[in-house]
């Protein structure tokens, strides 16, 4: 049985982490699960694919022993969204400072809107997934051994 904090905390058993263990280790490639959820009467819910590559990856930490979830604040701090982001801090406030990404100033102090963080993840991860593509295109155009 797990216990459920009032702010929100979940404590698992260790029999939990094991099922978790368990489960994760006789599940076939996670890149090719769907999720759904059963209801005793038979019917079922499908699982977003989002929504399942996250719950696949909070098992997959269960089953190694520790696992923590929260949201993200409104606000992130350079430093967080430059991880968020995949870059160094000084690249992230070239960006800020370009315009590329919206900031606001609190004291000296730089905020970025989450979702103004998550926005440009986006979109760098589609910008390298469709460079990738280009060169997998020209590899195939040109034949690189």
């Amino acid at each position: 049985m797990s216990v459920l904090l009032t702010n929100g905390t979940v404590f698992i058993e260790e029999r939990l982490r094991e099922q978790a263990a368990d489960l994760v280790g006789r599940a076939p490639d996670p890149g090719s699960l769907e999720l759904r959820l059963a209801s005793p009467d038979g019917s079922q819910v499908e699982v977003s694919a989002d929504l399942s590559s996250f719950l696949l990856q909070v098992l997959r930490s269960m089953a190694r022993g520790r696992v923590s979830v929260t949201t993200l604040p409104e606000e992130l701090t350079t430093t967080v969204a430059a991880e968020l982001v995949g870059v160094s801090r000084p690249t992230l406030m070239k960006l800020v400072r370009s315009g590329e990404l919206p900031s606001r100033q609190v004291g000296s102090h730089t905020r970025l809107s989450t979702s103004d963080v998550l926005a440009l993840r986006r979109t760098r991860s589609r910008d390298r997934r469709a460079a990738l593509d280009a060169l997998r295109d020209l590899d195939e155009e040109f034949g690189a051994d």
